[in-house]
């Protein structure tokens, strides 16, 4: 059976022998044509840029001196240095030699978050450092939709001169966004034997769980407020972004861009910025750590990468703040620690600390303690009644299979109570 491009040819064909047109055929095809009449050179005007391919994509430089500051750090600081371990972030990156020799940091606009073919990026935005610590941006704006051919391209030649690509959930979005446009232009993607960081889990891991993130999540702009110190002056929200862009598709008013062009790239220079910040910490250690939560996450970052004792002088700082969610979370990573070290007496003051500031077994952490404490006392200390204690506490919040368990436990320890009031008095 013939495939559907043929059969739609026939029918136009048809069409066409019909009304007597003597026009030329055109052939279907999934790149549209240029609009004769979008005013491209006049948009890459407006905006500052170079009309490239057919003149439906623009390109717009932009470099930020190094010796300028972005929040509380000079942009030249925060030039990656092969040095920095990067490898407590994520160890594949540390795998390949000279990750830092061209980073390049990546975030895009789309029309919407949906994705499918009728949604495009129709700005690609690239940021990386010069020799002499400047860094440079280069956007790639569709004035058409006729040059995503050519943005594409261009795309791809920054991509292959890059040794590490930096995005901020890109793994999830950005990346996978732009593949499925280079699929869809029959064109192999550049970013598949690319080395890819994605700073969002990073992010997470440091800041996510602070009560000042509560309004804004872990989003990139309120991250640049409370790590970096920067604050954007009249900023376009996301939201809005694709509305701008539809708007000038109707208007041909290039000035509606001039806010979302800013937009790409404080995200880009904030992502630079925060990348540094992160590798600083773990280079500097915990003396680096403003917060808690950083002091934790920085400990757990060295515990998981074998670095025990930079771990454990993490937890110790982490375990004497005055947040008592960030001290129960430190005193039960150090119990688990001197547990492996053989140390138990010191593991069950650390789980006893635990469940006093969790007031009991009924969250997960209190659980675990109480657990830990009734099997130290069971089987390392014979001290079946105050293992009973502890088991009963458990019993009080314990539900489903776990509650078998308990109960299991608690019958073990009765028997050997049992077996105690039976021994003959000597």
């Amino acid at each position: 059976m013939r495939d559907l491009a043929a059969r739609l040819r026939d029918i136009v064909r048809q069409d066409r022998r019909s009304s007597g047109t003597a026009e030329p055929l055109r052939e279907l095809t999934y790149v549209p044509d240029p609009d004769p009449s979008s005013p491209a050179e006049s948009a890459a005007e407006v905006l500052g840029g170079q009309p490239i391919g057919d003149g439906a994509c623009v390109v717009i430089d932009d470099v930020f001196e190094g010796d300028r500051s972005h929040g509380r750090r000079r942009m030249e600081a925060c030039v990656p240095d092969g040095s920095q371990p990067i490898h407590l972030f994520d160890p594949r990156v540390a795998e390949h030699g000279n990750w830092a020799r061209r980073v390049v940091f990546f975030d895009i606009e789309t029309t919407g978050l949906s994705g499918g073919a009728g949604t495009v990026a129709f700005l690609a935005g690239c940021g990386w450092f010069e020799a002499d610590g400047a860094f440079r941006i280069r956007q790639f704006f569709l004035a058409g939709p006729s040059g995503e051919h050519a943005m594409l391209q261009a795309l791809s030649a920054v991509f292959a001169d890059a040794s590490l690509l930096v995005t901020y959930n890109g793994r999830t979005f950005d990346v996978p966004f732009m593949d499925m446009r280079w699929a869809f232009h029959r064109t192999a993607s550049p970013t598949g034997g690319l080395l890819h960081f994605d700073m969002l889990p990073t992010a997470r891991r440091f800041w996510a769980r602070r009560e000042s993130m509560d309004e804004g999540g872990c989003s990139l702009s309120t991250l640049e407020q409370r790590v970096l110190g920067f604050y954007r002056h009249a900023d376009v929200p996301g939201f809005e972004i694709p509305a701008r862009y539809f708007q000038f598709l109707r208007t041909r008013d290039a000035r509606a861009i001039d806010g979302v062009l800013e937009h790409n790239r404080h995200d880009l220079r904030s992502l630079a910025a925060l990348m540094s910040h992160a590798l600083w910490m773990a280079s500097e250690g915990v003396d680096a750590c403003r917060e808690p939560w950083e002091q934790l996450a920085l400990a757990r970052l060295y515990d998981r990468a074998g670095q025990h004792d930079a771990a454990r002088t993490a937890f110790c700082r982490a375990a004497e703040c005055g947040d008592r969610h960030v001290r129960r979370e430190a005193l039960a990573h150090m119990a688990v620690t001197l547990r492996r070290e053989g140390d138990y007496e010191a593991a069950a003051d650390h789980w006893q600390q635990v469940l006093d500031l969790t007031g009991g077994a009924a969250s997960p952490l209190g659980r675990r303690a109480a657990e830990a404490l009734a099997i130290h006392h069971e089987h390392r200390k014979k001290d079946a009644a105050t293992a009973q204690s502890y088991a009963a506490s458990l019993a009080r919040h314990a539900s489903g299979s776990y509650r078998r368990e308990v109960e299991r436990r608690m019958n073990r320890i009765e028997r050997k109570l049992a077996g105690e009031n039976r021994r003959p008095l000597l």
